[in-house]
């Protein structure tokens, strides 16, 4: 289910795009890209939109996309919904497979094996993010892996995502109640909000639940004092960590 057809955010404009080598977005290989150049390209397309005060919403590596424009953006965001994002190194699930080999061995052994085991896992999710990987173009995802690795061991994104001096949301699945830093993030002043029934990809394991908690977390928290919210701008990333 597309998120436009999801009533709760029918009075919310939703503005969204393919990182390059995802969807149908072209990867030129010869020049690869890592996640800060993805962050560029994002800034490049915001602007070229116009977008202003809108809520930024990232999910998965798109997360941490997400947070890096955050913070060279303030100005322009009137609030973060992190879904699932990296925030940890427990959070490279499927990026740390990757970085150990080389290209060759990824593309012809390792790329396989994981859609297999995505397509294997019961739920939803995991079956529609398999999907979605068979579009996908392997040297982006390749590429993007190695960036996303070293942010989440080394970038200290819990820190700078509680940071953030805008309402921020945390959304995450109930079948992840695990995430060892999920307490700190309660006892935060970022709104924490939980999927039931859902894991990693919660956007397609209950679509209905995820739709209206973004519109809650919008309507109170990020654009109370606007008195049109059909004016309002959701820019929402998801992709694979």
């Amino acid at each position: 289910m597309e998120m436009t057809s999801v009533s709760e955010l029918q009075s919310f404009r939703l503005v969204s795009s393919d990182n390059p080598g995802c969807g149908d977005s072209p990867y030129d290989e010869k020049h690869p890209l890592n996640i800060d150049d993805v962050v560029e390209l994002m800034e490049s397309f915001v602007t070229h939109l116009g977008l202003s005060r809108f809520l930024l919403v990232g999910g998965s590596m798109g997360g941490l996309v997400a947070l890096l424009y955050a913070e060279r953006n303030l100005n322009k965001i009137a609030g973060f919904v992190n879904v699932e994002g990296n925030l940890a190194p427990e959070d490279c699930m499927f990026s740390r497979h990757v970085i150990s080999n080389s290209y060759s061995h990824f593309e012809k052994v390792v790329f396989p094996e994981m859609k297999k085991a995505l397509s294997a896992k019961t739920g939803r999710g995991f079956a529609q993010h398999s999907r979605v990987l068979e579009k996908a173009n392997p040297h982006a995802y390749y590429d993007y892996a190695f960036q996303t690795v070293e942010y989440s061991d080394h970038g200290n994104l819990l820190n700078r995502f509680l940071s953030l001096p805008v309402p921020r949301c945390f959304l995450y699945g109930s079948r992840n109640r695990h995430r060892s830093y999920l307490q700190r993030l309660l006892e935060s002043e970022c709104t924490v909000i939980e999927i039931p029934n859902a894991d990693h990809f919660l956007f397609f394991d209950e679509p209905n639940c995820y739709a209206a908690a973004l519109a809650s977390f919008a309507r109170n928290s990020c654009f109370c004092q606007q008195e049109n919210p059909r004016e309002t701008t959701v820019f929402a990333r998801n992709q694979t960590s």
